[in-house]
């Protein structure tokens, strides 16, 4: 009899527990059943107290929840017949038929470990002779069902957030400038299918980047099929044409991915505002960033050449460099060597500095002038060799310095030959160029 009655409630049967149910001299017979016999706090659970009539005298019933400690009560739902007063129901029936009440709940945060228990009571309710008088017959059912709570299973999803930068603050009309989107997963999943989105202004020129975007309607997209824990880079440089009218360009990034659930999730950053400087006529020579190169260039003049002792002596009469400096054009230190291996000095830090130097002099000078070829000190020199994607800084350079910068732009030009694409999207790993300590050694002997 119950089965059809499940069907019609559109109740999934977990599991039943009949713990009381009514014997031969029992007017009813009653149980509960519960929708899920194990849940994590939140989850939502049901129990439904089931009641058989058997005896004329059952036509009129209370139903009570006497216990549900450790629960939240969301609702409950009982046929028309019940009157509910808080977790009490006074049932009066027309027909001995089975109905069942049921009590929507969740099991409340800290109850994890625990079995919460559910109890209820039927008992029979006897009118007396006059309408005021009220007697109950046979002794209450008690009926229970157990549910054991256990933690919430862990959430697997990814988390990205996006954003851009540029190695300088300001950007020079008509001179490249290299751009960073920091993509960083903070959850505990991959993401998958990422698309990245930087929106540039019309006056943008894109010129190089690692992993090549799609380009189209002012907006560069990269499609990347997943994305780890963790943070990966998009380099990219650009230029902006000297026509443009604005005092500055803003450079906006969102990003979208797949979650957990199959939807898609959107997040993007406060655009990215760079001022853009004015184009002058004449060499552009800024007060402070003067005294900044000023001062880089008295740093490296005391980390390298000091300690070499003065030109002339045995050590710098052999031909070739004492310091080759192999930078990429954004600026990244790929390669350094040094004929004093023992000499302690941070290459990174000095090739970076090497690097600001050499860009801040082009961009200072008229467009006419061509790239900075040398620095000299009054203890040595610096001989710049710029290429395409890379540059060569040597430290001491000696003998003819015409000669040596021609040879070693031949050397450089079949080092970017050899690695046109990788230069071309670097990827900020050095060790994947083909001939780097071949380069360095042709240059520095």
């Amino acid at each position: 009899m119950w089965i059809p009655l499940l069907l019609a409630f559109g109740f999934v049967l977990v599991a039943a527990v009949p713990l009381a149910a009514g014997g031969g001299d029992q007017p009813l017979a009653a149980s509960m059943l519960v929708s899920r016999t194990q849940a994590s706090p939140g989850d939502n659970v049901t129990f439904w107290i089931w009641i058989t009539p058997l005896k004329e005298k059952a036509r009129n019933l209370i139903v009570t929840e006497s216990n549900l400690d450790g629960f939240a009560v969301v609702s409950s739902e009982a046929p028309g017949s019940c009157l509910q007063t808080q977790l009490t129901w006074v049932c009066v029936q027309d027909e001995l038929r089975p109905f069942a009440i049921g009590v929507h709940v969740v099991p409340g945060s800290g109850t994890e470990g625990k079995d919460l228990v559910n109890e209820a009571r039927v008992q029979v309710w006897d009118k007396g002779e006059h309408d005021d008088e009220e007697s109950h017959g046979a002794d209450p059912i008690s009926v229970s069902a157990a549910v054991h709570v256990v933690a919430a299973p862990k959430v697997e999803e990814a988390q990205i957030g996006v954003q851009l930068s540029s190695t300088r603050a300001d950007v020079v009309p008509d001179s490249l400038q290299n751009y960073r989107v920091d993509v960083t997963n903070r959850g505990n999943s991959t993401a998958n299918h990422v698309s990245v989105v930087v929106s540039v202004p019309e006056s943008i020129t894109l010129v190089s980047a690692s992993l090549w975007p799609n380009v189209e309607d002012g907006r560069l997209t990269w499609i990347l099929d997943s994305v780890p824990v963790g943070s990966m880079e998009l380099l990219f440089n650009a230029t902006v044409r000297s026509s443009n009218q604005a005092d500055h360009v803003e450079l906006g990034v969102a990003a979208t991915y797949q979650a957990a659930n199959g939807g898609v999730v959107r997040v993007e950053t406060k655009p990215s505002s760079f001022s853009l400087l004015p184009l002058p006529s004449g060499p552009r020579v800024w007060p402070l960033q003067a005294g900044m190169v000023l001062a880089i260039l008295a740093f490296v003049g005391l980390a390298l050449f000091l300690p070499q002792g003065p030109i002339g002596s045995a050590r710098t009469r052999a031909p070739g460099a004492e310091e080759v400096f192999l930078l990429h054009r954004s600026g990244i230190l790929l390669k350094h060597f040094s004929s004093d291996p023992t000499r302690d000095m941070d290459s990174d830090i000095l090739g970076g500095m090497l690097a600001a130097v050499r860009m801040f002099v082009e961009d200072s000078m008229h467009p006419s002038a061509g790239p900075l070829q040398e620095i000299r000190f009054r203890g040595g020199s610096i001989v710049f060799v710029t290429g395409r994607n890379a540059a060569v800084a040597a430290l001491n350079a000696r003998g003819n310095h015409v000669l040596f910068t021609h040879r070693a732009r031949g050397i450089l030009r079949e080092f970017e030959r050899r690695n046109g694409d990788a230069l071309t999207n670097f990827d900020g790993v050095a060790g994947r160029l083909d001939g780097v300590d071949a380069l360095l050694g042709r240059i520095a002997s």
